[in-house]
């Protein structure tokens, strides 16, 4: 069985359907996105007869999207079954889909009104060092367009955003504790949006941890009474030159920061949360007193719940919290290779289900990538099918494999890029999500092409 099938099948077990035919349905369908995860439905299936059976599982009112999206979770959550710690990354993303006029559920998702789609939120599973597992949960909604009747636009979209937050870490919570098991421990990661006092105090509430991006300068107990302040105001515990990538049109550089912390408590506001409690959190700060000119200074605040109250534990929150990326390559590769904006689906149900399934596509390729960068040496083998790497060493390698030689996963990743445009020059780095996504496309055409030969050849 080659990995994308077997990939599919064990994902496809996990959802608890009604039926075990659509289970079954469910895996082809998978295995049919991952193969050909840039052309439309119509394109990645052999046949029309294949089409139909897509759409006809997207149509199947007994496939409900949450039961799709709880198996993703559930396989996810076995895959982290043997880690002790978690890290469960949250953020929203838009899908634009003015070009589909068909479903009317759709909502407004810029602020002049002028696209439409929905807003989709997801929790994604990574492990310490920075790979990503797979999806612990998924919410999907649409603003209410103006003059629909109901509640105002802006209050119905502010209640619902306001409360992902907390419904992503009980979906994490019960993908990772189902059936009373004690699971890994959670650290929930979140960016500036998820800098809210009830969701700092669910988390609280839950005994978990967490890292979370700060924009709200808090009041805290102390003498300066608030937090940006009260962390500034500490000794310094390290000044570090740091890489700062390439971003907004600035050249990548290193700058000069330094690293405070202070665990306080802080204070709730009655009037804007009336059950608020304190609590006891740290703030860690990295800051660039001295930026060059015309570069904004780097500047991160982080609240945690983690011990940070030395430099190396510090930097550790820091470190966890860069893993937030991995969110933003799922959605680059939800959008950009699944092309998940182009799809014409003409009902609401269908157009879920598909953005679960496509989504599990996405995370996928960026757990592959992410492998290829901690298990460098590991055997292709964990990656691709034989006759997967087969294609490849006779596509891109040297002569014939040596016998006993190993393809690893390093070295195929490196190829599947090259196959996808990747120049692999010493400063290129590992490909990225884009090249790898072109490059698996390309792959599957050509064993299709090896594996037709064979047939012939029988």
């Amino acid at each position: 069985m080659d990995d994308n099938r077997l990939w599919a099948v064990q994902l496809a077990a996990a959802a608890r359907l009604s039926d075990p035919r659509h289970n079954t349905r469910l895996g082809i369908i998978l295995e049919t996105f991952a193969n050909q995860p840039t052309d439309s439905i119509p394109q990645a299936s052999d046949n029309w007869g294949q089409t139909k059976a897509v759409y006809r599982f997207l149509d199947n009112p007994q496939v409900a999207p949450e039961v799709l999206d709880e198996g993703a979770a559930r396989r996810t959550a076995q895959l982290c079954r043997q880690s002790p710690v978690v890290l469960a990354v949250q953020d929203t993303t838009s899908i634009n889909l003015s070009a589909n006029d068909s479903i009317a559920e759709l909502g407004p998702i810029d602020s002049k009104n002028l696209a439409h789609g929905l807003l989709l939120h997801t929790t994604l599973a990574v492990t310490e060092q920075g790979s990503l597992v797979g999806i612990l949960g998924q919410q999907f909604w649409a603003r209410a367009r103006p003059g629909q009747p109901g509640p105002k636009p802006e209050k119905a979209a502010e209640d619902r955003e306001s409360t992902k937050w907390i419904h992503g870490i009980d979906q994490a919570r019960q993908a990772l504790h189902e059936g009373g098991e004690p699971g890994p421990r959670i650290i929930h990661v979140m960016d500036r949006e998820g800098d809210v006092y009830d969701v700092m105090q669910w988390i609280d509430d839950q005994g978990d941890s967490a890292v979370i991006r700060s924009v709200q300068n808090r009041l805290v107990e102390g003498p300066l009474r608030l937090a940006h302040d009260t962390v500034r105001d500490q000794a310094v515990l390290e000044r570090k030159r740091i890489e700062v990538p390439r971003s907004h049109g600035c050249a990548a550089r290193k700058a000069l920061v330094e690293l405070r912390t202070v665990t306080t408590t802080l204070v709730p506001n009655h009037r804007k949360t009336p059950h608020g409690w304190p609590m006891a959190w740290t703030l860690v700060e990295v800051w660039e007193p001295d930026p060059p000119e015309r570069q904004q200074p780097l500047h991160w605040l982080l609240w945690t719940r983690e011990p940070a109250l030395t430099a190396v534990k510090a930097w550790e929150v820091v470190r966890k919290y860069t893993y937030r990326w991995r969110i933003e390559e799922f959605h680059l590769t939800l959008k950009s290779g699944c092309r998940i904006e182009e799809l014409q689906l003409e009902t609401w149900p269908r157009l879920l289900k598909a953005l679960v399934l496509y989504s599990v596509v996405a995370a996928r390729i960026v757990s592959l990538r992410d492998l290829s960068r901690t298990e460098p040496d590991a055997p292709a083998t964990v990656l691709l099918s034989e006759d997967e790497c087969k294609v490849l060493w006779a596509r891109c390698g040297k002569g014939k494999p040596e016998p006993g030689s190993v393809l690893t996963l390093r070295q195929a990743v490196l190829w599947i890029g090259r196959l996808g445009g990747h120049l692999n020059r010493k400063a290129d780095g590992m490909p990225g999500v884009r090249t790898l996504w072109r490059g698996m496309q390309d792959l599957g055409l050509l064993v299709e092409g090896y594996q037709a030969a064979k047939r012939e050849l029988e």
